[in-house]
């Protein structure tokens, strides 16, 4: 993945707060995203398309029409986090991508 840019974090820090993220975690997911700078968005995007290509959908990736899915696919090829979080914001699905940070990656031993 290349070094993100700038404009990698603008997108971030336009990033609306999610309403089905509990509040308590809103801040810390938003950390997370911000500390590890596109990994999450990367990592997230290949969960999805492994599952997608075994059988086991995720529900957010499937609702997406065909121009979306191919827009985030192009975006992992492209090893752009930045375009994979604006197309998953754009899509009303920040949501998801507060959830996997907080849950796959937090620091070990934080409540």
């Amino acid at each position: 993945m290349q070094p993100l840019s700038y404009y990698y974090y603008n997108v971030l820090e336009g990033l609306e707060k999610p309403c089905d993220v509990p509040s308590t975690q809103v801040q810390e997911g938003y950390d997370i995203l911000y500390r590890h700078g596109g990994r999450i968005e990367i990592d997230l995007m290949r969960k999805a398309e492994d599952g997608h290509a075994q059988g086991k959908p995720y529900h957010w990736y499937e609702a997406l029409d065909d121009e979306q899915r191919a827009k985030l696919h192009k975006a992992l090829d492209d090893e752009n986090p930045a375009k994979i979080l604006k197309i998953i914001q754009r899509n009303g699905y920040a949501g998801v991508l507060y959830h996997h940070a907080w849950h796959h990656f937090r620091e070990p031993g934080v409540a």
